[in-house]
């Protein structure tokens, strides 16, 4: 097993019974699941998983960890060998970053739902991300089905269910945009430093695993919105 290009099929393995266990049928009087704060923190990771799937394991064209090319084309380089987003960073980036963010958000629960909140961020920008080139380029890109079929509603979704708890306001969903932008930025930041002999490679590693943190620091910082959508304190 290469840990190195199989984390994918990890992915799946956790994805689906974790997502077997969110979509059980809910107890009587519970809250529709995409108004329960903590069911938009806990399903944000599976469906995120099964994106990294499509984008690194197999494709819908069936081509195996497809993304790394595409994104080191986008890069400016047409050799793997001499890309600096390497399979190493690109694990960095999705077991390191995205999984922090998200396990995160599930761990600071309901109670601090901004760390969760602040975790969409990056499913919000990502599929922007995958959309935007398929739309202007008329194209399919690894990951776009995905992006387009679970990261957008569950960005799209999960805000307005913590908004109808009462966990966000605008000023935080402002917020959680910020941190989407930022975490991306900052991946691509980093890869093309490491590109110019700015960064050593352990630091380019180092600096993805930290951005899965961002979610947590900015949303310990905000914090949730102080009053829910009737005046009363969620």
């Amino acid at each position: 097993m290469d840990p190195l290009h199989d984390w994918p099929w990890l992915a799946l393995a956790l994805a689906l019974p974790l997502l077997a266990l969110l979509l059980r049928p809910r107890p009587p009087g519970a809250p529709p699941r995409w108004e329960d704060p903590r069911w938009i923190i806990n399903v944000g990771l599976p469906l995120y998983m099964l994106h990294q799937f499509e984008e690194h394991g197999v494709d819908l064209l069936g081509r195996v960890y497809s993304f790394q090319p595409a994104f080191c084309e986008i890069l400016g380089y047409h050799q793997l060998d001499r890309c600096p987003a390497d399979a190493a960073f690109v694990m960095a980036v999705n077991v390191g970053a995205v999984w922090i963010a998200f396990l995160s958000g599930m761990i600071a629960g309901p109670r601090r739902a901004m760390v969760g909140a602040a975790a969409l961020g990056i499913p919000l920008v990502n599929a922007l991300m995958h959309l935007v080139p398929a739309l202007l380029r008329g194209a399919y890109n690894p990951g776009l089905a995905s992006a387009a079929l679970l990261l957008a509603p569950l960005a799209f979704f999960g805000l307005r269910g913590l908004v109808r708890a009462g966990r966000l306001d605008r000023r935080r969903i402002a917020v959680v945009v910020a941190v989407g932008v930022v975490t991306h930025a900052a991946l691509v930041a980093s890869a093309l430093l490491r590109a110019r002999g700015l960064l050593s490679h352990g630091a380019l590693l180092g600096i993805q695993i930290g951005l899965g943190f961002v979610p947590l620091a900015v949303g310990l910082a905000v914090g949730d919105a102080e009053r829910g959508p009737a005046g009363a304190r969620p």
